[in-house]
């Protein structure tokens, strides 16, 4: 019987759920002008958390006005953060400063935390910004996950991911492009990048993400599965907002 439940919130938000533990990692709850689509229901995100896991600043993934909503709800809910952008969301919740290389447990989960390539600006992009960006990998006792927060794929990416026995990986596709880099969009992977990510570092099953969120800035999630069907091995699963699946 599985006891590993996830649930896609849309962009690179989701709730995982395991062995009574509740896990929201990247969530974006708050409104904001460009946004594409609903946010997830407050009953279902602000009740019972034992832990929020952000990857890095940007609004769609460190959201603060709807962790102040979270603290009402779930005050001893721990805010496991970059350490770089600590300060941030200082206050809030109680905080576990985090950079690449670091673990921790939540209660029966192991979450280790792993460098992301990215940028706050275009100014900056694309590097780790000397830990200011991370992802995730979460073992539980019957899956190891990996969240990629916004990354693109770098040989010292890849060497911090493998061996580590990834299973499911959730990696952005949303890709980059001159015009929207000008726009200042810093980009992620594309659906061919994300597809040989997934395949170099030993994953039975991908979930692109970060695809759907913003205006002018989205993919087709199709487009994955196409790719993976070229390599082979490799399990694309689409999922649908709001809808858990049993792993």
């Amino acid at each position: 019987m599985p006891r590993f439940e996830l649930t896609w919130l849309g962009q690179a938000s989701f709730l995982l759920e395991s062995q009574g533990t509740r896990i929201l990692i990247d969530p974006w709850v708050s409104p904001h002008e460009a946004r594409l689509i609903p946010p997830a229901p407050l009953e279902l995100v602000a009740q019972r958390i034992d832990a929020v896991l952000v990857t890095h600043e940007h609004l769609d993934h460190l959201d603060l006005p709807f962790l102040h909503t979270l603290a009402q709800g779930c005050p001893n809910a721990r805010l496991v953060l970059p350490e770089a952008i600590a300060a941030e969301a200082e206050g809030i919740l109680p905080t576990a400063p985090v950079k690449p290389g670091d673990a921790l447990d939540i209660r029966a989960l192991r979450v280790e935390v792993v460098p992301a390539v990215h940028g706050v600006s275009m100014e900056d992009a694309y590097n780790d910004g000397a830990g200011r960006f991370v992802g995730y990998v979460l073992r539980g006792t019957d899956f190891v996950l990996y969240h990629a927060g916004d990354t693109m794929a770098t040989e010292a990416l890849i060497e911090a991911l493998e061996g580590k026995r990834i299973e499911i990986a959730l990696l952005p596709i949303n890709g980059r492009d001159y015009f929207r880099e000008g726009q200042g969009i810093v980009g992620n992977l594309d659906c061919r990048e994300a597809a040989h990510l997934a395949r170099r570092i030993g994953a039975r099953i991908m979930v692109p993400i970060h695809w759907d969120g913003f205006a002018g800035n989205t993919e087709r999630p199709g487009l994955v599965v196409d790719e993976a069907a070229a390599l082979g091995e490799l399990h694309v699963l689409v999922l649908a907002r709001g809808q858990p699946v049993r792993l």
